[in-house]
């Protein structure tokens, strides 16, 4: 790394259950490292001069830096439903998100932290998902006669879903964001790779016997991050 090129500010989270550091770096929240509770100060400088270079790096890529706004509500394309979101703050050291009658979403605490009411969000979409998208994927298993052995519902920052050799299918909570097709499509493409594990001609072969014009699905898929808020990438 390049002596003239200094490591920007950057904020401290500490974590009591991590057990390393990590460090992350968005588009909306700048440089932020997550660190153990007895982790000196010294030791996380150490760190980010380290991996300088990756850092460096990302802020090219996560471009200029946006602010990171309280939603007006959260509308999930999947299963067509809509809520409004409402805050109140209050001197709590974290955010409680209360599900109303009616389809709103009261959330309560240090909602002046638009980073922590992401986060917060987050973990209710995560339970949505949960409650979604494995029952879904049963349900298509069995429609198409395709089993596997275990899933899980995570965010996962660069794709829709995976599978393993084991047959267990890792699905994005954000899937809740694209439109029925599109989502569909990607639990039958992680079903398929329970047969066939790569990418070869026989997997496509296969996917598209279950899913019409896939390829060209895949191609609008890869594209259809532009559906998730920026929140919910936190």
């Amino acid at each position: 790394m390049s002596h003239d090129w200094e490591i920007p500010n950057y904020t401290v989270r500490i974590n009591k259950r991590a057990k390393r550091v990590s460090i992350k770096v968005s588009s909306w929240a700048g440089l932020e490292v997550v660190a153990p509770v007895k982790l000196k100060r010294s030791e996380i400088q150490q760190m980010l001069r380290s991996k300088s270079d990756w850092i460096k790096k990302s802020i090219e890529k996560s471009g200029h830096m946006e602010e990171l706004r309280n939603p007006e509500g959260v509308h999930f394309n999947l299963i067509k439903e809509a809520w409004t979101t409402s805050y109140a703050r209050s001197n709590a050291s974290q955010i409680t998100v209360t599900q109303n009658t009616g389809s709103s979403l009261v959330m309560t605490g240090p909602v002046n932290d638009s980073l922590m009411v992401a986060k917060a969000l987050n973990k209710w979409v995560q339970n949505r998902a949960i409650d979604v998208l494995i029952p879904w994927l049963h349900q298509i298993s069995a429609e198409l006669s395709i089993p596997f052995n275990r899933v899980s519902v995570r965010r996962q920052r660069t794709k829709w879903g995976s599978c393993s050799a084991e047959k267990s299918i890792s699905l994005n909570r954000n899937l809740l964001f694209l439109d029925e097709s599109s989502a569909r499509y990607v639990l039958v493409h992680e079903l398929c790779h329970t047969r066939k594990l790569d990418h070869s001609n026989e997997f496509w072969n296969l996917l598209e016997t279950l899913e019409p014009n896939a390829r060209e699905t895949s191609v609008s898929v890869k594209k259809a991050s532009q559906l998730v808020p920026k929140w919910a990438m936190v």
